[in-house]
């Protein structure tokens, strides 16, 4: 019961506060400038201009999550994607350069591993062992680096295609403006 009452008095509350809604107010179309039917049309034909800007745009435009996928599994694939060239090239570059002096410093230790445990002479062996460490040392560093280029790779995806989805609007528009005579469906439209 109580309940009903309270209810009751908000519905009276807020029927007695409220304006009267006015219909003249809300339609009068001089709050947006538009003086006559022509600047009605010209804001329709903006409007729709933009709209068919952002369908092209959004068929387009690549996906930040997608791209930093694509960097995860190959460096450089995100930027390829994203028309950064450059940059893919030179990720994918470097990654093969580090990843490869890696491995290549990794088959040297393990050569002087192999050669330390079938050594008999004491200067070899601990000759052999240093190296061995040694090299495998630098194995562990290009990798790391390898592994921090790829991280970064991953990290600089997000800006690329940031770039690209900007290049892209930028262009859609400049192709739209550029446009002065149009046809539409209704007919011929030019823009002066």
């Amino acid at each position: 019961m109580n309940k009903i009452i309270i209810i009751t008095l908000l519905l009276l509350s807020t029927l007695l506060a409220a304006e009267e809604f006015d219909i003249e107010k809300f339609s009068n179309p001089s709050k947006y400038e538009w003086h006559n039917m022509k600047d009605r049309c010209e804001a329709r034909e903006y409007l729709n201009s933009k709209q068919k800007i952002l369908q092209i745009y959004e068929l387009n435009k690549q996906q930040v999550i997608g791209n930093m996928i694509k960097s995860a599994f190959a460096p450089g694939w995100g930027h390829y994607s994203s028309h950064d060239y450059t940059k893919g090239h030179t990720f994918i570059a470097s990654e093969i350069v580090l990843f490869g002096t890696s491995y290549y410093f990794y088959n040297r230790a393990m050569d002087d591993y192999h050669n330390y445990e079938d050594s008999h002479y004491i200067g070899d062996i601990k000759q052999l062992y240093l190296d061995a460490n040694s090299n495998y040392k630098y194995s562990q560093l290009f990798f790391s680096l390898g592994a921090i280029v790829w991280i970064y790779t991953i990290y600089d995806s997000i800006s690329a295609t940031q770039e690209y989805n900007q290049n892209l609007w930028n262009d859609l528009t400049k192709e739209l403006n550029s446009k002065k005579v149009l046809i539409t469906p209704t007919g011929f439209t030019v823009r002066f």
